[in-house]
């Protein structure tokens, strides 16, 4: 288990001040780096065997924002591991010491030279702290969309700054995409409750990505295609009241 300090930087912070969801997330996937270090599955380490850790999916649940310049407090730690996923918790506090997000997170070491799924480490299943209670896997199935109309449609371009070290589009940037396509008026009067996302194919850089948006009882589904095949990149749904 880890516990890291991140200091809000003013480019950060979103016009109102409040620290957008995808930054957190940043700031969460540093500290799990950080504590995969610290048990020897770091990323120079699986680097050294030609693997990666990438993210399946990601949940949030939001009981407050944090807002304004000053230091956030990220726990995290690898729950259990199968012979394929991960599992890994965390809990995001703002300087007062107040929770102010739960989150849980799923992830797969893949082969740099194949891009496909490699087994999980031997000596990482016999390790286990137990997960937060009550937190549902990411992968929740939202309320059905199919034959409804979009509410929104954007497109976004890949860039080159959006490739990581694994050379795809980080992940954070389809979290941060998924809010194009969530209506200006609801950001406006209402609060983000939970977020979960889906990672399902990779994305490099100059591919245009279509940002569909369907809407059931405040719950917008989000879905990312990249135009060239049609391909789905990644789902997310959104909570808010």
């Amino acid at each position: 288990m880890l516990e890291e300090n991140f200091k809000v930087r003013f480019h950060e912070m979103a016009p109102d001040r409040s620290v957008p969801v995808w930054v957190l997330q940043n700031y969460f996937q540093q500290a799990a780096a950080m504590d995969a270090e610290n048990l020897s599955y770091g990323i120079e380490e699986l680097f050294s065997n030609g693997v990666a850790w990438a993210l399946i999916n990601i949940k949030f649940k939001i009981y407050g924002e944090i807002k304004g310049i000053q230091n956030v407090k990220i726990k995290t730690w690898h729950c259990f591991s199968d012979k394929i996923y991960s599992r890994r918790d965390f809990i995001i506090y703002d300087e007062t010491g107040a929770e102010k997000i739960k989150g849980t997170s799923s992830w797969v070491i893949i082969d740099l030279a194949k891009r496909k799924i490699a087994k999980t480490p031997q000596s990482m299943l016999s390790q286990r702290i137990e997960p937060i209670e009550g937190m549902e896997p990411a992968a929740l199935k939202p309320p059905p969309f199919e034959g409804k109309t979009p509410v929104t449609s954007a497109q976004i371009k890949t860039r080159l700054e959006d490739i990581d070290v694994n050379r795809h589009v980080n992940n954070v940037h389809f979290t941060a995409w998924a809010f194009e396509g969530v209506p200006e008026t609801v950001r406006q009067n209402s609060s983000l409750k939970e977020i979960a996302v889906n990672y399902k194919a990779e994305a490099t850089a100059g591919e245009n990505i279509t940002i569909k948006t369907y809407e059931t009882e405040n719950i917008f589904r989000h879905i990312l295609t990249r135009d060239s095949d049609g391909k789905e990149l990644s789902a997310a749904y959104t909570v808010w009241k």
